[in-house]
């Protein structure tokens, strides 16, 4: 059969008028799917280039200046978003350093670091100790560098082994790590 003889047939011409239909039917709503989603795929990849995030289990956290290390802090996990270089931490630990030697030791339930500011703000159970044995608990305790106070806020609890205990709202403690005050309404309870 020829294609003259195909084209004799009015039912052939039907078959292959209704395959050219369908044909040309499937490539215009190719393109135009490809148009439609152009901007969407666009959109995507913007987004996937400027806000990356990262999830991650057992994140250990230094930051170091002239070879010194000045803190480091273990999470159990943590989030980082790059839209506002904060860090989300869960369940961490960590040290103040000064020189080599650790001067404070901390833990709480949940923390942040901020990249952009260096600041660490730690929150829900804090506990801070100093190596001389000083304690302080709190419920949000935020350290901006190593030269900068160090304040708690929220139900802080002091405690200096064998010679007081100080409760208050808010405490400034100095970045040297020697020195704190309460400040406001205090209760304080001497040992004797």
């Amino acid at each position: 059969m020829t294609v003259k003889d195909m084209f004799k047939s009015k039912k052939n011409i039907a078959y292959i008028a209704l395959f050219l239909v369908i044909f040309i039917g499937c490539l215009w709503s190719f393109i135009y799917a490809g148009m439609i989603t152009k901007t969407f795929k666009n959109k995507i990849i913007d987004q996937t280039y400027k806000n990356k995030e990262a999830n991650i289990e057992s994140l250990l956290v230094t930051e170091t200046k002239d070879g010194q290390k000045l803190w480091e802090l273990y999470a159990d996990t943590g989030m980082y978003t790059d839209s506002d270089n904060v860090v989300l931490l869960e369940n961490l630990i960590g040290n103040f350093y000064d020189g080599n030697k650790v001067k404070a030791s901390f833990k709480a339930d949940k923390g942040t670091y901020n990249a952009t500011k260096k600041q660490i703000i730690l929150y829900d159970n804090v506990l801070l100790v100093y190596m001389d044995g000083t304690n302080i608990g709190t419920t949000r305790l935020t350290y901006s560098g190593k030269n900068e106070d160090i304040i708690a806020e929220g139900n802080v609890r002091i405690e200096k082994p064998g010679e007081a205990v100080i409760i208050g709202n808010k405490a400034v403690l100095n970045g040297n790590y020697s020195d704190f005050h309460i400040v406001g309404r205090t209760q304080t309870q001497f040992y004797m």
